[in-house]
């Protein structure tokens, strides 16, 4: 939907995030017995925007289907102006050996005036759909790269491809305290902007076994600045890694 920014505090890519809410807590929706859990990443590639002018805000929707009914785990934060989005906030389930747990992945583009409120009280049905992918969860744990791309479809049982797909990946989740402070500066940035300085912020990805990275955090945005010093990062070792590479 475009035009949508985040505060200088936030970054300039992303809203919602960087909090986990209580939505995209361990969520048990099986009435087998719990065994573990599991965080879900997500990245998207070839989103299809409803406006030729602008880029879409696009957010993920993870639900679970029980007895036919659509019960929803939780979302990711919204990304601003993207149609390849990759998202940092992860989206927990508890996983139950030998249970068949289907989930259901819905995008939205979220309107701009949905931007600077906590994404768990943005209502989907004032947002455009931009596709619905679905399988069950052991499709994903049960692959070697723990991760599974799909194709983005009109939903509702439809099977008309809207364009785009997106992948999910599956880790293990971390149950750790520890927290790590981590401050970060840079000098001598070269300078991007015309009529002013660069306005610097950070990406911070981890490796994965597999290859690749995944996005784990986001520094604020300092304006006009080729010397910045971005205020202190914490990290819990859940966003480390998962069990095997801790």
């Amino acid at each position: 939907m475009g035009g949508c920014f985040s505060d200088v505090k936030g970054g300039q890519a992303a809203v919602g995030g960087g909090r986990r809410s209580a939505g995209n807590a361990v969520t048990d929706s099986s009435g087998g017995g719990q065994n573990d859990a599991v965080d879900f990443y997500f990245r998207s590639h070839g989103l299809q925007g409803l406006f030729t002018q602008v880029e879409s805000d696009p957010m993920v929707v993870v639900y679970t289907k029980k007895n036919g009914v659509l019960q929803e785990i939780g979302r990711t934060e919204v990304i601003l102006n993207n149609l390849n989005p990759q998202w940092i906030e992860k989206v927990s389930v508890a996983f139950h050996f030998e249970t068949v747990q289907p989930l259901i992945f819905r995008v939205y583009d979220i309107d701009t005036k949905y931007c600077n409120i906590p994404v768990k009280t943005i209502k989907l049905s004032d947002q455009d759909f931009l596709g619905e992918a679905s399988c069950v969860l052991s499709e994903i744990i049960t692959k070697q790269s723990r991760s599974l791309t799909l194709c983005l479809k009109d939903g509702h049982g439809g099977s008309r491809n809207l364009g785009g797909s997106l992948t999910v990946r599956a880790e293990e989740t971390i149950a750790s305290r520890s927290v790590v402070e981590i401050v970060f500066r840079c000098s001598h940035l070269d300078n991007k902007d015309v009529f002013s300085k660069s306005d610097p912020f950070l990406r911070i990805s981890r490796v994965v076994e597999t290859g690749g990275s995944i996005p784990i955090c986001k520094t604020e945005v300092v304006k006009d600045n080729l010397y910045p010093v971005w205020r202190p990062l914490f990290l819990s070792m859940q966003k480390f890694g998962d069990k095997a590479s801790i």
